[in-house]
């Protein structure tokens, strides 16, 4: 696999999740919105720069998110302590047990086949396999790189 391709893939499966999450729901959120999201989940009391750090999106554009998020209650925001300047973001825990307890335990089998719409039912159990597989794989390698396991 090239970069490309990679590159590719990663946009498809952003998309699978993004549908997933939705449950056939269209909620007003874009791909760089979910980006922020995810990055504050993974790190909490993370500043912009951590945040723009983590998603690779304009300064601007993650200050504009997480604003409104912030607006919409679905970000915390706080003054860090030792830096005035600086503002610190973590989802609300209302918010949190959503994500990962309601909407993170939900199949994507769904979001697969409306995604891809030429994959027979036998395809899309294939596809959550591998998936579940390189997964696995990523995860037993960052664990290990970390000290955890």
């Amino acid at each position: 696999m090239d970069v490309q391709r990679l590159n590719r893939l990663a946009r498809q499966l952003r998309e699978i999740a993004l549908k997933a999450s939705q449950d056939g729901a269209e909620l007003p959120i874009s791909f760089g919105e979910l980006a922020v999201v995810e990055s504050v989940a993974r790190n909490p009391d993370s500043t912009i720069t951590d945040i723009v750090r983590g998603t690779e999106l304009a300064q601007s554009r993650v200050s504009r998110v997480v604003h409104a998020l912030a607006a919409d209650g679905v970000f915390i925001t706080t003054r860090d302590p030792n830096d005035r300047r600086q503002t610190r973001v973590r989802l609300d825990p209302k918010v949190r047990k959503q994500m990962f307890e309601d909407f993170g335990s939900r199949s994507v089998s769904a979001a697969l086949a409306e995604t891809s719409p030429r994959l027979s039912d036998e395809n899309i159990a294939r596809a959550e396999q591998l998936l579940d597989e390189l997964a696995d794989l990523i995860d037993g390698q960052h664990a290990s790189e970390h000290g955890a396991e």
